[in-house]
């Protein structure tokens, strides 16, 4: 008797096992918002992978309501572990703007190893933004691909080169304005509220948002436009919407080598090893614009042979790039002293991913731009920006062109209203991340965003440029321990052992 019912609880339990898998695998419904929007499901337009019992993949389309021009948005919902399975989605914002967020085959493959490493036990969220990735319409610039790949193989002076890349841009945005490229729909104010539509049509009201670089002012921007539906938010390495690009720009360069400059000051070992990199620098800068140097190097995307001329003022793009990753810094000292001396083995690798970022086919200029210029602050005038660059000496002769070629006077959209670029006030729980070293994104700016939101967290992590939590494991376990309890200060044990970067003294 005690066996048949043994038996039965098993039964029981099998069949209540099998009708949640059957639930949570089920096809969704698709959904037709008040506003037109609609949410389409559709079979996936990759190979879907081999999945654990504990995940599931649905795809569809986003067709945001736009009567001037059809807008098709790609979504990948990923579930994840309905036995251990947390309240709320997270939806992830890409940076750029004008990065995709990474939808095809491969890309599935790197977001269900993203979900496994970082032990998040939510549903993922992905779409890629207007403009990008897998998205319609795509308005491309190809002449500044093209341009990109010529200029590496010349020696001109910055404002030749500016010049060149000015005519380019406008006569990118002549075609497309005169092809009919509503240019104004790809804009931070439409990609927020493409993301509302998007919960709304999803559902539920206790989403966690996760943004990277810009991805992190488009988060700020659906926290002021739809606060109701948050429960959290994760702010990766942080853009705000009240940071005025174009006069941050001599702060930025500056601040991005002054970081360089003291990290290898305080620290022992790289100190006795380079006690004068900022001397060197300014030598190798002196050399660079007096005699610029040729290297050849593999083209990335293709593996051909690609001429490369460094001067003064590519070479400070190429530090600034190298600041992106927290391997890069280790080895940026070295490289700067050993090509100060003639020898430019250490500064190849340097080069190399320089280049690859100029070639990614991946990016969208005309979606920077659009996104970009929207967003600018159109009451900026030249007297404020030409004292903004006094300030910063040690980098004035590269950035005080920026205002005659500002490429923005060129590129005309609707501007974003005065209240967008306003500091984003709120009391939902938000978690700030910044690299120590990230040259493209500071950490006072997430400092000073922070100041605005009553259960914003701020945290510095050492050694580490830009995207935090793909740096550095411990941001990863901060993040998980602050999605657990987001009303509660985040802290893990990993954050008592965080150290600087590991400087590389030698050649190897």
């Amino acid at each position: 008797m005690k066996s048949l019912k043994r038996q039965t609880i098993l039964i029981i339990l099998i069949l209540i096992t099998l009708l949640s898998i059957f639930q949570w695998n089920k096809a969704p419904e698709n959904r037709v918002l008040s506003n037109g929007t609609r949410l389409e499901w559709t079979p996936c337009w990759f190979q879907l992978p081999f999945l654990p019992l504990s995940k599931s993949i649905n795809c569809a389309y986003l067709f945001p309501s736009n009567k001037k021009q059809p807008i098709q948005l790609p979504v990948v919902v990923i579930k994840n572990r309905f036995w251990n399975h947390q309240s709320g989605p997270i939806l992830y914002l890409s940076g750029g703007p004008g990065y995709p967020t990474g939808l095809q085959q491969d890309d599935i493959e790197f977001w269900l190893t993203w979900l496994e490493f970082n032990n998040w036990p939510h549903d993922l969220v992905l779409f890629d933004p207007r403009g990008t990735g897998l998205s319609q319409p795509q308005p491309q610039c190809s002449e500044i691909m093209s341009l990109n790949i010529e200029l590496l193989g010349q020696s001109l002076t910055l404002k030749e080169e500016l010049s060149l890349t000015t005519a380019t841009v406008e006569q990118c945005y002549r075609r497309l304005r005169d092809s009919g490229i509503e240019l104004s729909a790809y804009t931070t104010t439409n990609n927020s509220r493409d993301v509302g539509d998007l919960m709304t049509a999803l559902g539920g009201t206790d989403w966690n948002l996760y943004g990277v670089s810009y991805g992190t002012r488009l988060a700020l921007s659906v926290m002021r436009d739809y606060p109701e539906r948050l429960r959290s938010v994760i702010l990766d390495s942080v853009y705000p919407p009240e940071v005025n690009e174009l006069l941050e720009t001599p702060f930025v360069y500056d601040n991005a080598l002054a970081t360089l400059f003291k990290g290898c000051q305080t620290d022992e070992e790289c100190h006795s090893s380079f006690p004068n990199l900022e001397l060197s620098f300014q030598k190798l800068l002196k050399q660079l614009h007096q005699a610029p140097i040729e290297l050849m190097i593999s083209r990335p995307d293709s593996e051909q042979p690609l001429n490369v001329i460094i001067n003064d003022y590519r070479f400070i793009d190429i530090v600034f790039q190298a600041l992106y990753r927290w391997d890069f810094i280790a080895i940026l000292p070295i490289a700067i002293e050993s090509a100060q001396r003639g020898d430019y083995k250490p500064l190849t690798p340097l080069i190399e991913d320089y280049v690859a970022w100029l070639v990614d086919t991946d990016f969208n200029d005309a979606v920077f731009f659009s996104v970009e210029c929207h967003d600018s602050f159109p009451e900026t005038t030249q007297e404020s920006f030409i004292a903004q660059v006094a300030r910063f000496p040690r980098i004035k002769a590269y950035v005080e062109n920026a205002w005659n070629y500002n490429l923005c006077h060129i590129w005309k959209v609707n501007y974003a209203s005065p209240n967008f670029r306003k500091p984003v006030t709120s009391r939902i729980p938000t978690l700030l991340l910044s690299g120590e070293y990230d040259p493209v994104t500071p950490q006072i700016w997430a400092k000073n965003a922070a100041k605005h939101l009553v259960q914003g967290h701020f945290f510095v992590f050492p050694g580490i440029g830009h995207g935090v939590i793909d740096s550095d494991s411990c941001a990863s376990e901060l993040a998980l321990t602050f999605l657990k309890y987001p009303q509660k200060r985040p802290y893990h044990d990993c954050l008592s052992e965080l150290s600087g970067s590991e400087f590389v003294l030698e050649d190897e």
